[in-house]
Order: structure tokens, then sequence, then C-alpha cells
């Protein structure tokens, strides 16, 4: 094997991917208490031995280890950084941090979605960043608002719904 592709020197964790870098758009991260709680419980998960050390091989087994220490001081980084935001419900009818949203796009399929920070961020669980565009074009909205927002295959239009703001996903409203 070439030795661009090994690392031979000895053993720090210089080439392990570094944490997150702070989001272009915004000095503050913000995240939703659940999602603080999430990182709060990985982080705990990743500060005792590996439940599986065992199944692996030697070799693979640094190599998990090294990957949960790298998660780890990642997941310290981000809960230090971070501001966590109460959903406020007298901002109720509006979209802003932490919103539920149901939308409608212009083939009538329904999407919900909840507002949160890029560090919780998940679109196949439901978990829209705050920083994408679509989010960013929904903050302020209120249900009957439609929002336009570019895509690689061309612009999209979305009607706003229903907005509302609870702590699981069960809250959310439906479609």
């Amino acid at each position: 094997m070439s030795k661009a592709f090994t690392k031979e020197d000895g053993g720090g964790d210089e080439g392990l991917t570094p944490a997150r870098t702070r989001s272009a758009s915004a000095e503050q991260r913000y995240i939703t208490p659940e999602g603080h709680r999430a990182l709060q419980e990985e982080w705990l998960s990743l500060q005792g031995p590996d439940p599986r050390a065992g199944d692996w091989p030697e070799l693979e087994a640094g190599v998990r280890k090294r990957e949960r220490e790298r998660r780890a001081r990642e997941l310290s980084s981000i809960l230090e950084e971070v501001r966590v935001v109460e959903p406020d419900p007298s901002r109720a009818g509006r979209v802003f941090f932490g919103a539920w949203v149901v939308l409608e796009d212009e083939e009538g399929e329904h999407m919900r979605y909840r507002i949160v920070g890029p560090d919780e961020a998940d679109v196949k669980a439901g978990r829209l960043s705050v920083e994408s565009p679509l989010a960013r074009a929904l903050l302020g909205k209120q249900p009957g608002e439609v929002v336009q927002v570019e895509r690689p295959r061309g612009p999209v239009e979305y009607e706003l719904l229903a907005v509302e703001y609870g702590e699981s996903e069960a809250a959310a409203p439906g479609p």
C-alpha cells in the first residue's frame, strides 16, 4: 500500500477529522433542548468503555477507540459552543427556531419538519437546519403564506399549512 494512504508517524491524532467548524452564517450556533439532551447523552455514552470492544479484532478495536475519542471531543466542543433555545409560546402562529411546520409542495405532497440547529439536523428524521434555504425562507412566516426555494433542478414553492411549538415529534401537527 502506498505511504500516502497510511499513517506511520507514531500515532498522534492529527490525522483524525477535526471537530465541526463554526457555522458560516453566524458566530453562535443554536440547538433545541431535545437536541442538546441527545448530544449530551451521546457524549456520556462515549465516556465509558466500548460495550462492543470485545467483538472486534485488535486492529479494528483500536480504530473504533480512536473514532469514539474523536467523536467525544467533537461533541464536547459542540456542547461548549451551542446555545440552547427554548420554544417561545408567545411566537405561536409564526415560524421561528424550534417550530414544527407542515408544508405542501406543488404536487400536493405534505411534509413535516422541525426547524433546528445545524448540529441536530436530519432531514430524513424531519429535522431541518435553520441554515437551510427552506428554513430561512420559512422564518417569520405564518400559515397560508407561500415560499419559493431555489434548488439545483429549479425553483419549488411550498405553502405553509401549520406551525406548532412542542417538545416532541408527537406534538407536531399532522397534515
